[in-house]
């Protein structure tokens, strides 16, 4: 009957999927992993990275070898462009509809991510139909730039090419040496970016200079043979990889084809002295051919499931918070996921989740990163949570090459891609990540039901805890996640996650039945609980400090409560605050606090979610909407930006707009059918796969 009861929900939360964005402008468009269009059009701009550094892609279209279209980047640009009608961002898939300036072909080009996040592939795929009753015989270009696998275009870069059952299309950089940079908007100039073609018999492979690959084909003209002038700087003549997809005679019927893009970092993390090879490596035996091959083999169910998935989540998302919350967490869910890298660690026999802050440090697992990104995790993924935050716990439990030997949680391993760390080099922030660590892994217990992996760690967590009683309920003079405020001593918020913090320890105690010790540290925590009740009380609302009369600040921190049930705050604190916030709306939402007029997108979701008048919940999360619709900064959905104008103030893409998810983990928490794994040996495809976590 349960499981009955399981596919009768789907079924019914499919039939009233909308995914239609109506006028919705995305402030950066995901394609891949970590490819972006800033642009309102594809053709209006090149494509980039994160940072904004270019990484061109190109796409042209030809119709009856008469004419040729642009529907991808802004060259050649003699060359017109497709008319734009539509753009579509879904969780795990972006669809760009154009059509002929003369309504005579319609192309829909999409680009599929697979909800795995240990597949590092995009799907490219080209659908295309006649819409003016006639045939039309219809070539499709397609092509990879030399800027994907190195970090600067002074560097040289080298191609090759497989002609097997698949051509696969190559390029690197020349020089080869893993972790030799790190940093935040550093790429990688380590690895192999890889183009792919399943389907020979009507598709063709080239590589050489881009300008004379566009040309030729813009101009009807044969394609150049392989450039054989390697290895060169990237900017020198920048050589491109490129597929063109003959589609012959197109009718009204919808004729498809796809291309395969795979960027194999070779090695995704030094782990202190460990270096560590992407998971799917584990799992295909170093074989990238394989890879490429079981992707092309299950293109059509892998299709099919993220279909599936991206149906599933919109409808559960538009129920929740209707279709201005659902688009937002679709364009936020790949900036999400894409800031995980899933390894193979060979010394501990199993595989490794990290997460990249981006944009404002590029520091590996910031623990007051992974925070505000949690609710997206402990809602659809709890077991990810546990597995970003294990090499954490393996760091303070002094499981490294490192002595970690400070009596409070770690601030983040290293700068990406290489964690290495000393304690004496950390961000100290004390109370901060202590009670993050442990708010966080009490909620991964109550969502997965399980405490095993908790076993080597409980001397850590009751340091962690202890030093939280010690120093509760003021933390004195530290500093805090919003540290870009400036110093804030004796902050209210603080103490607040603070004192949640002490009250979750209680909670990972009890769940382990050590129930005496777990009535202490919760009888504490109530203790401090009610000074702070009393000390940070002003007028109308809970002052930013204690010692600061006439001031507020977000008190986001109260949430975790709602999350993990505590019952420490009574609920007219977050009513009292909730009131207080909506006199201080601005056009592009709630101030942080009474400094400035700057915000935080991720903590502001959470104060709406706390807020139990429904129309003052939806004001606030439509703030969000309007600054991702409106703002005038095109970059990746930012959690930081000026609530007066909606001008972006630094950050980027980064993973915290898992916060977003707080409204869904809150109003609709899910199932075990939907998110536990089964416990028997997860198969993939067939075969044994190693990168899912039990």
């Amino acid at each position: 009957m349960k499981q009955l009861l399981f596919f009768f929900f789907i079924a019914f939360v499919l039939t009233k999927t909308n995914g239609d964005p109506g006028d919705f402008r995305p402030p950066a468009v995901p394609l891949f992993v970590f490819i972006w269009s800033f642009a309102n059009n594809l053709t209006d701009a090149d494509t980039v990275h994160w940072s904004g550094a270019p990484v061109p892609f190109h796409g042209l279209i030809d119709i009856d070898n008469s004419q040729v279209y642009r529907f991808l980047g802004t060259t050649p640009s003699a060359v017109p462009a497709l008319i734009q009608n539509k753009l579509v961002v879904q969780p795990w898939r972006t669809i760009y509809t154009f059509t002929t300036p003369t309504n005579t072909v319609e192309l829909v080009l999409t680009f599929s991510q697979p909800t795995s996040i240990e597949d590092p592939f995009t799907y490219i795929t080209f659908n295309v139909r006649s819409i003016d009753g006639k045939k039309h015989n219809v070539r499709v270009y397609f092509e990879e730039g030399p800027t994907v696998g190195v970090n600067d275009k002074n560097e040289k870069v080298y191609w090759s090419r497989i002609d097997g059952d698949l051509t696969i299309l190559t390029m690197n950089a020349y020089t080869q040496i893993p972790f030799g940079i790190r940093g935040d908007a550093e790429r990688n100039n380590w690895g192999y970016a890889h183009l792919v073609n399943a389907q020979k018999s009507s598709t063709n492979g080239y590589q050489g200079f881009g300008d004379n690959l566009r040309q030729a084909f813009a101009n009807h003209q044969p394609m150049p043979s392989d450039d054989m002038r390697k290895p060169r700087h990237a900017n020198d003549q920048s050589p491109a990889s490129a597929f063109v997809i003959n589609f012959d005679q197109v009718t009204s019927k919808v004729v498809s084809n796809y291309l395969i893009f795979l960027y194999d970092d070779l090695y995704s993390m030094l782990y202190f002295e460990e270096w560590q090879p992407p998971c799917w490596r584990a799992d295909f035996d170093n074989n990238v051919t394989a890879l490429v091959t079981e992707a092309a083999s299950y293109y059509e169910s892998n299709m099919a499931d993220i279909t599936d998935s991206n149906e599933l989540l919109i409808s559960l998302l538009s129920n929740i918070g209707g279709d201005h919350y659902s688009l937002l967490g679709s364009l936020v869910t790949r900036q999400i996921t894409g800031s995980l890298t899933r390894t193979w660690s060979v010394k501990q026999n199993r595989s490794q989740l990290y997460m990249k802050e981006i944009s404002s440090d590029g520091d590996v697992s910031t623990v007051d990163v992974i925070f505000p990104s949690s609710p997206f995790f402990l809602w659809l993924h709890p077991e990810m949570l546990r597995d970003v935050v294990l090499p954490v716990l393996a760091y303070a439990n002094n499981e490294t090459d490192i002595h970690y030997n400070l009596p409070w949680a770690p601030h983040h391993l290293g700068t990406w891609s290489v964690c290495d760390i000393l304690s004496e080099e950390q961000e100290q922030m004390p109370m901060e990540e202590s009670a993050n660590m442990l708010l966080m892994l009490a909620g991964i217990v109550q969502k997965l039901d399980q405490t095993d992996f908790l076993q080597p760690y409980w001397e850590v967590m009751e340091i962690w805890a202890q030093y939280l009683n010690s120093t509760l309920p003021d933390p004195g003079n530290q500093l805090c996640t919003d540290d870009f405020e400036g110093p804030s001593p004796h902050n209210c918020n603080l103490a607040l996650k603070g004192i949640l913090g002490l009250g979750a320890y209680a909670i990972l105690l009890n769940t382990t039945g050590q129930t005496q010790r777990s009535t202490i540290y919760m009888n504490q925590a109530q203790n401090h609980a009610n000074y702070w009740l009393k000390t940070a009380r002003d007028t109308n609302n809970y002052r930013l400090q204690y010692d600061l009369p006439n001031t507020w600040s977000q008190k986001y921190n109260l949430i975790y409560q709602s999350i993990l049930s505590l019952n420490l705050f009574p609920s007219d604190a977050a009513r009292l605050e909730s009131s207080y916030y909506m006199t201080k709306m601005l056009d592009f939402g709630i101030p942080l606090d009474s400094r400035s007029n700057l915000t935080k997108a991720d903590w502001t979701s959470w104060v709406a979610a706390f807020n139990d008048n429904p129309q003052e919940k939806d004001a606030i999360f439509e703030k969000l909407y309007k600054f991702a619709n409106e703002s005038p900064d095109r970059v990746p959905f930012s959690d930081f930006y000026n609530a007066a104008n909606g001008h972006v103030l630094g950050f980027r893409a980064r993973p915290v707009m898992g916060g977003l998810f707080i409204r869904a983990l809150l109003e609709s928490p899910l199932s075990s059918d939907i998110y536990r794994k089964t416990k028997l040996a997860t198969k993939r495809h067939g075969r044994g796969n190693k990168c899912s976590p039990p």
